[in-house]
């Protein structure tokens, strides 16, 4: 800045122009102070995002139709040591009584034995079949022609089996022991050797097993009618609906209790992180719109209608009866607002509640409370799930089914022999299913019923690797001929093109072909109808529906229990969570949400700020530049005239002079 104080006249120009210049500044502060206002109070609204996204993630929990926290289930033990226990979603609370007769053990094998680790095999093929699995085939040569090669070779190549040397200290002698990775009667291990017994010892394993395979045997009840039931593992998934068991140990005759309660655990764990991430939010707006009588300090969101309007339609929602569920009020299992307008969980009523224990509450109806939820009068529609489009029933919705969803069913065309033979010149096929082209498939070789070869032929078809979860199921019809059909349902799902040296012993010809059928219908809203999509057995309402919009049944009515009009009619109810989670989705949305429109707004008026601010800036720079030239100005006429005024005093001092010089 150009300073010209003190050059003539001796002021201070700088200070007198800031000084005519204050008003310009005085507003210039005013607007920093109102922008500085501003970007507190869009700070803050961050702040009721980031609480509105945490209250969101806490709303899943309780908003799911299927795998609903309100359906988890705990199993306990009376004997760990012997039996553990885990319950699925939906497992039927009750007691089980239990024993463990059998374990499920593995077929164990050893060979003769050798007299050191390195003696010299015989070389050639030998192969090895676990059960009903593929023979595998390894080969025996100079590199790998020893007791240690022998073994390493099959742990490398042999997927159903692990091998091991073992010492056998009674006989003084090294021996190979071949164990089967699988457990169960029917796994049993075979060895068949092609080597070339002049070149080595052959591995003998025709001896009696070191252990047999044997499944498990669980007895379910104590009574004459108890179930006794077998599995090839120790993993039991069946005997109780949707409760795994893993047995530890066999103790015959013990009775051990499984027990199968309502994990009431987790329900109220997330009923009180919801709670929890309510109340947060609901004090972050109090406290941000709170005034300080003693320091007279406003917080940033006092008076705020948007900060208001969020927080009243909240309480709002919590406090709303739901419409169409049996329990109406969060407050009929012991949630409720407290005098502080935050909401208070009386556990004992909860728990209480959750466990079937509070008069005039249904548990199975609690997780209707929440979310979003679906009733159908048919055990053959189920409801599977909706979205924040999806709008609850004033009066239920009726589902009519015009065709079931149906699984893809190719038939041989011609009949299978009674007994076939399965040998290197017939073993090999491939199969097209769900569109997958498996890679070339090995039949075992042997002698088989049509019964045995279909087990077989579905048993090698669902562990191809190509195929992965592909699975088919394979059937004997009473003439004999062998038909395929998928596990899935629906258009996507296909068989065709069985083609290969196994083919024709299967009865097929390479023409079998066959695709299955998606589900078909429409809801009915009032009589009106709304369009819906089937995707295999599942039905879903069409995005822009006005009431069914993205409503998901899944329908397992055969055709033969497809009926003129409505299969079912559909309640469906919007829980208070459920409408939390579409109000705070409302309000987030990055198109047309409440915190957008906020945050534009804050925007705006920062940008109004910045260009007043500009102006201000631009108009006193003017004035500072026009003062400095008239201040400017105003030296040089100084200086002129003080130039102008030594002159004359100089030439009145000459005169003075002058006269007294004439007197004398």
């Amino acid at each position: 800045m150009f300073n010209i104080d003190g050059i003539v006249s001796g002021f201070d120009t700088t200070s007198i122009i800031e000084s005519l210049l204050g008003f310009q500044q005085t507003q210039i502060d005013t607007f920093n102070s109102r922008k500085a206002e501003v970007t507190t109070k869009q700070t803050t609204f961050k702040g009721i995002e980031a609480q509105l996204v945490t209250l969101q993630s806490s709303l899943s929990r309780l908003n799911r139709a299927t795998n609903s926290v309100f359906d988890a289930r705990t199993a306990s033990s009376t004997n760990e040591d012997v039996v553990t226990a885990t319950a699925g979603s939906g497992a039927i609370a009750a007691n089980y009584q239990i024993s463990v007769e059998q374990l499920a053990s593995a077929h164990q094998i050893a060979s003769q034995g050798f007299s050191s680790t390195s003696e010299q095999i015989a070389t050639g093929d030998i192969t090895f079949k676990v059960g009903d699995r593929a023979e595998q085939t390894i080969t025996i040569n100079e590199s790998n022609n020893t007791l240690k090669g022998f073994v390493n070779t099959i742990n490398e190549q042999v997927q159903d089996l692990n091998a091991s040397v073992i010492f056998d200290q009674a006989a003084g002698s090294h021996r190979i022991l071949l164990s089967s990775k699988h457990t169960g009667a029917a796994n049993t291990i075979s060895v068949t050797s092609g080597q070339d017994p002049l070149t080595g010892v052959l591995p003998d394993f025709s001896g009696p097993a070191v252990q047999p395979p044997l499944n498990a045997i669980v007895k379910l009840g104590s009574g004459v009618g108890a179930i006794s039931a077998e599995y090839d593992s120790n993993t039991v998934d069946g005997l109780i609906e949707n409760v795994t068991l893993e047995l530890n140990q066999a103790d015959p005759g013990a009775v051990i209790n499984i027990d199968i309660e309502t994990d009431t655990e987790s329900a109220k764990e997330a009923v009180q992180g919801f709670v929890d991430n309510f109340n947060a939010i609901i004090e972050f707006i109090d406290t941000q719109s709170q005034y300080n009588p003693e320091t007279e300090v406003a917080n940033p969101l006092l008076g705020d209608r948007s900060a208001s309007t969020i927080k009243n339609k909240l309480l709002t929602i919590v406090s709303e009866s739901v419409p169409g569920s049996g329990l109406a009020r969060l407050s009929e299992i012991g949630i409720d607002l407290d005098l502080k307008g935050k909401l208070a969980i009386d556990s004992v009523k909860l728990d209480q509640a959750l466990k079937g224990e509070l008069e005039g509450v249904d548990a199975g109806e609690i997780r209707n409370l929440f979310g979003l939820n679906g009733a159908s009068t048919s055990s053959g529609i189920r409801f599977l799930g909706g979205t924040a489009r999806t709008q609850p029933s004033e009066t239920p919705y009726e589902v009519d089914i015009t065709q079931a969803a149906e699984q893809a069913l190719v038939t041989a065309t011609n009949a299978a022999a009674a007994s076939i033979v399965v040998d290197g010149s017939n073993d090999s096929f491939e199969i097209t299913v769900d569109s997958v082209v498996s890679e070339t498939l090995t039949l075992n070789h042997g002698t088989y019923t049509t019964e045995e070869l279909a087990a077989h032929l579905q048993s090698v078809i669902n562990s191809s690797s190509t195929l992965g979860v592909h699975e088919v199921e394979v059937s004997v019809g009473s003439d004999n001929r062998l038909s395929i059909t998928t596990e899935a349902y629906g258009s996507a799902a296909n068989v065709s093109s069985l083609s290969g040296t196994a083919a024709s012993i299967l009865g097929f010809d390479g023409s079998e072909n066959d695709a299955g059928q998606d589900v078909a219908g429409r809801f009915l809203v009032g009589g009106v109808e709304e369009i819906a999509k089937g995707t295999g057995r599942i039905l879903s309402g069409d995005p822009d529906n006005e009431n069914t919009a993205d409503l998901r049944v899944e329908v397992t009515l055969t055709a033969a229990q497809i009926v003129a009009g409505s299969e079912a009619e559909l309640t469906i109810t919007q829980g208070v969570t459920g409408r939390l989670n579409d109000y705070i989705r409302g309000v987030l949305d990055a198109d047309t949400g409440l915190l957008k429109t906020v945050n534009e707004t804050f925007e705006s008026r920062i940008a109004s700020i910045d260009q007043s601010i500009e102006k201000v800036e631009a108009l006193t720079e003017s004035k500072r530049e026009y003062l400095i030239a008239e201040f400017t100005a105003l030296e040089s006429i100084i200086n002129e005239l003080q130039t102008t005024g030594n002159f004359i005093s100089t030439q009145l001092t000459s005169l003075g002079n002058f006269s007294n010089n004439s007197k004398k």
